[in-house]
């Protein structure tokens, strides 16, 4: 599997088309508000990297990806939890995960966290949804929840209800053994961390239906 930074625009653009279509998809659809530039900030600002199967007859196609962006670039999305025991440059925020194929979500996780290595992190942020959908429980092996559940005030439900978030961070031993374990089955990286090739115990359908595609968690 492959790790890709998107640099191009039509990279960029295919990248939301497909972040838009996850948060839609299997009922749990939402939205940002309409004053929020929160996701808009992040899709210019930050750094997008999609996954690839570079195997396949489609070796260019996304199939899952994510959003990242260290805090010495710009702030993280809500004022809490408090991180400034950190240097903002280590501390990584990541957002905006969507997969296609079942069984991908997993997998471009684990390449997040062997980039999270690679980067020297301290810390690794997440937002993740709590209510009305709880998708905060693939994180709590390798994640501490930080304070309780936030109403997110920059989305909605598509049927306008408020969306809870839950604070979850990294650091630590607990992150020190999720990169490990992330590059266990191996990888390779060039020097600029565009290209992260790593090998993955998890399997991935080949499927694009509707039903499989995940909204893994939310930094809008």
């Amino acid at each position: 599997m492959q790790l890709r930074l998107l640099s191009s625009s039509k990279e960029r653009q295919e990248f939301g088309h497909n972040l838009v279509r996850t948060r839609i998809s299997k009922g749990a659809g939402f939205s940002e508000t309409k004053r929020s530039l929160v996701g808009e900030a992040h899709l210019t600002f930050g750094k997008l990297y999609a996954l690839f199967d570079e195997h396949t007859e489609q070796p260019n196609e996304m199939i899952a990806g994510f959003v990242m962006h260290d805090l010495g670039s710009f702030p993280q999305s809500y004022p809490k939890p408090d991180l400034t025991n950190f240097p903002p440059e280590a501390v990584i925020e990541c957002g905006e995960l969507w997969a296609k194929a079942a069984g991908s979500a997993q997998i471009v996780r684990q390449a997040a966290w062997i980039l999270a290595g690679q980067l020297k992190s301290e810390a690794v942020l997440l937002y993740p949804i709590f209510k009305p959908w709880n998708l905060s429980r693939s994180y709590i092996h390798d994640f501490d929840r930080a304070g309780d559940p936030i109403e997110w005030p920059y989305a909605k439900t598509l049927e306008g209800g408020k969306i809870y978030v839950q604070a979850m961070v990294s650091s630590g031993a607990k992150l020190a053994n999720m990169v490990a374990e992330a590059g266990r089955p191996g990888f390779y990286t060039d020097d600029a961390l565009t290209v992260i090739t790593f090998n993955t115990v998890f399997p991935i359908s080949r499927r694009r239906e509707r039903e499989n595609a995940e909204v893994v968690t939310m930094t809008p």
